[in-house]
């Protein structure tokens, strides 16, 4: 029986490699597709599963919307604002819009839901904008 396309269950699917902006495969970090749906201004909102291997890192990088992470298992850091902040098993972080940051798996296999809006595929190219180095604050949204 084919599933309703808004419903997915995490346990289907295939693990796959992720990749930066430029199209070059992030090492040790694989994703994979959760669930995701249109809302109502035409944008997507949805949620893929991402591990990563120990040591892994996502380099410093921008999405063009808020972005949720669950740890789901492990531990490990998230690089925002300036300063290195410990996530582990059910920690809950959100990253508002266009704040750099950076996630590395510490010690042990890091899995987290990634919850994101607007939302792009896990593989996709687009999910992520790599930053320079030196551009790691947020960037002052009170004006």
């Amino acid at each position: 029986m084919k599933r309703p396309w808004h419903l997915h269950h995490s346990g289907t699917g295939e693990w796959g490699p992720l990749y930066d902006d430029a199209g070059v495969e992030l090492v040790g970090v694989q994703g994979k597709e959760g669930v995701r749906a249109h809302k109502g201004d035409g944008t997507r909102i949805g949620c893929d599963l991402i591990r990563m291997q120990p040591g892994s890192a996502f380099p410093m990088h921008t999405h063009e919307g808020d972005h949720i992470i669950y740890v789901v298992s492990g531990w490990g850091f998230v690089h925002i604002d300036g300063r290195d902040i410990e996530i582990a098993e059910g920690d809950v972080v959100h990253i508002p819009a266009e704040h750099p940051h950076g996630v590395w798996a510490a010690g042990n296999e890091l899995l987290f839901a990634a919850i994101g809006h607007p939302h792009h595929k896990v593989h996709s190219t687009k999910r992520m904008t790599i930053v320079k180095p030196g551009d790691d604050t947020a960037r002052d949204n009170s004006n």
